[in-house]
């Protein structure tokens, strides 16, 4: 890949699967890239449609790849290995880069030694119901004001663990970037709906590592686990946002232990 100017060049890495709805404005937020590398699960909508449009600013800049969707953690480890450059930059779909991240950015690759770091987590400010919700369990809690995750960094050596909330591992500690990502807003549709594909694959997760659950902890996993989103991480700063949430947080919590509960009977059988 080509430099502008001394700035070294930069991949964006994108996972899709039917993401008609958001993938316009994570691909136009990215454009400036020195390449977008999308991943695509086989998707059924216009997704592939939307990514290889001819008069799109970033048609010159994108490789599209159709691969068999195998996991997150697999197919962000698949993303990494067809980068054409060493410093990446992960986007989720339904994600917009700003104007000012993408600039901090630039400003990084154009340091007469490089980034600094190896690897940046990144602010991502995330949406619930089109409130921008700045505590509770979907943020940091020592910063607070959005999630910061591992997203920007040099590829030597990175890998994905975990087969749900993957994350890559790093060989030192990352650096902070503040200038954010926009989440796309959650609805309690589409929290109900991810609760309920992540939660099995948790569940099944934590058998496989030996944990077990019983009744005790099935009754006390609402309460607990609301209490801690909500009063432990202040979700009660973002007002009758955060209470919803906390309740949401609390059902997904209970109906993890409950699958927990179900593959342990199937075991007995």
């Amino acid at each position: 890949m080509s430099m502008t100017g001394s700035s070294l060049p930069v991949s964006a890495l994108i996972i899709t699967f039917n993401e008609e709805k958001h993938i316009e404005r994570c691909l136009s937020s990215v454009a400036w890239a020195d390449e977008i590398v999308v991943i695509d699960a086989f998707s059924t909508d216009k997704t592939q449609e939307i990514c290889l449009r001819q008069d799109a600013p970033w048609a010159q800049k994108i490789t599209f790849i159709q691969n068999e969707w195998k996991g997150f953690r697999i197919q962000r480890n698949y993303s990494v290995e067809k980068a054409g450059n060493d410093w990446l930059l992960v986007v989720d779909a339904d994600e917009e880069c700003t104007p000012v991240l993408a600039a901090r950015i630039k400003e990084l690759l154009m340091l007469p030694e490089g980034p600094p770091r190896r690897a940046y987590k990144i602010r991502r400010i995330e949406y619930f119901l089109e409130k921008p919700i700045h505590y509770g369990i979907w943020n940091d809690k020592e910063l607070y004001h959005g999630s910061y995750q591992e997203r920007f960094f040099h590829r030597e050596g990175v890998y994905y663990v975990n087969d749900v909330h993957e994350y890559p591992v790093f060989q030192q500690e990352p650096g902070i970037i503040h200038e954010p990502l926009h989440h796309a807003s959650i609805t309690t549709e589409k929290f109900l709906d991810k609760m309920n594909k992540y939660t099995t694959i948790e569940a099944q997760d934590r058998i496989n590592q030996g944990q077990r659950t019983n009744l005790l902890h099935i009754m006390v996993a609402f309460p607990a686990m609301f209490l801690k989103n909500y009063i432990r991480y202040k979700s009660y700063k973002d007002g009758v946002y955060g209470v919803v949430i906390s309740l949401l947080e609390g059902l997904s919590r209970v109906v993890r232990h409950i699958k927990m509960w179900q593959i342990q009977q199937g075991m007995k059988q």
